[in-house]
């Protein structure tokens, strides 16, 4: 079958025809019926060699949905059958008991050879024709889900709505601030909104005035957004120190070196920070402003299989409405390079026409 494959000594994936594999007793063999494309695999081919026990080849890929073909011998009948359309957890965790991440809940960040971590390294990912995955990492799909959103439920909507709700434990009391309104980020403020946070209690900043319309569009005051490097518009931490705002909880879905220093300055006294972006190696801690301020700072990877179960029932309902351009499996360096220069405005999702 095709795959989209990286070994660390290219900047860009390549085709390559590998073996179909075969599911091991408690796994499942899923074909791919729609990938999501994230930043993070533009990081994964920045890399010059393998980090945090990554194989020197895998398939890239990390989000996707598809449709069981094949049950291992160990996998119970009454838990899913040929034909089920699934959303798959990129990281199920290995689940065993021994294991100190699995054991506390924390399966998103277990690392074992078990783990599933796929298209990250350990594992092959979903960039294939098809797919093996642990039965704990599947979830069917709600009937009226359309694959093309329910490809990015395991990353772009589920790290945004864990964050939001679980990592930032935002209620409709608190006052929220937002930087980045990217394919995650976006997500994270229709999260912010069904919590019952009031729309002009919300403060969006992007470097795109695109994104920012489609905040508008979901009720944010357009006073209440903020052109990031456009100086005649003024800034967020302006703002926030000139009317006395007080902001509860940042999230910073950028995680670049100006947005969380600008975090840091709008949280208030006791809030809390979420970073979340991984677009810079190394972001500013600043000391006189965060400990005077004694705020803080958390950081938010993936979310828990409760969690993703959630966000999907929350899509099937249209309470979260992930934004989604489709493209062309054929196309992906190119969707990568558009994506890595910031082209591409909303999540992009790929179809798998691999002989068209």
């Amino acid at each position: 079958m095709p795959a989209w494959r990286t070994n660390f000594t290219k900047a860009q994936p390549f085709l390559k025809e590998i073996n179909t594999p075969q599911p091991a007793q408690d796994e499942l063999l899923v074909k791919i019926l729609a990938m999501g494309v994230c930043h993070s695999d533009c990081t994964l081919l920045s890399l010059s060699a393998p980090i945090h026990g990554m194989k020197s080849e895998f398939t890239l890929g990390h989000e996707a949905c598809g449709e069981i073909v094949a049950l291992g011998s160990q996998v119970p009948a009454q838990s899913f059958a040929v034909g089920d359309r699934v959303a798959m957890h990129i990281i199920p965790g290995c689940g065993f008991a021994s294991c100190a991440d699995c054991a506390r809940g924390m399966n998103r960040v277990c690392r074992a050879p078990e783990s599933g971590n796929y298209g990250l390294g350990i594992s092959d990912g979903f960039f294939a024709e098809y797919a093996v995955v642990s039965a704990r990492a599947a979830v069917r799909l709600p009937r009226n889900l359309p694959v093309e959103q329910a490809a990015v439920s395991a990353d772009a909507v589920l790290t945004a709505y864990h964050a939001v709700r679980y990592t930032g434990g935002v209620s409709s009391n608190d006052t929220v601030a937002i930087f980045g309104l990217g394919g995650v980020g976006l997500n994270g403020l229709q999260t912010a909104l069904y919590l019952g946070v009031g729309k002009e209690r919300v403060f969006v900043a992007d470097k795109r005035r695109s994104v920012l319309d489609e905040a508008v569009k979901l009720g944010v005051p357009a006073s209440n957004t903020f052109l990031v490097g456009d100086e005649t518009e003024g800034s967020i931490e302006a703002y926030v120190a000139e009317k006395g705002v007080q902001v509860d909880v940042v999230f910073d879905f950028v995680g670049h070196e100006q947005t969380m220093k600008a975090a840091q300055m709008v949280v208030r006294s006791g809030g809390t920070v979420v970073l979340v972006g991984l677009m810079s190696p190394v972001v500013p801690l600043v000391p006189l402003v965060t400990v005077l301020k004694a705020a803080t700072i958390k950081t938010g990877y993936n979310g828990t299989m409760e969690a993703f179960r959630e966000c999907l029932e929350l899509m099937a309902k249209g309470v979260l409405k992930p934004r989604v351009e489709t493209g062309s499996i054929r196309r992906l360096p190119e969707v990568l390079r558009d994506l890595d220069e910031g082209k591409i405005k909303n999540r992009m999702v790929l179809l798998p026409d691999w002989e068209t």
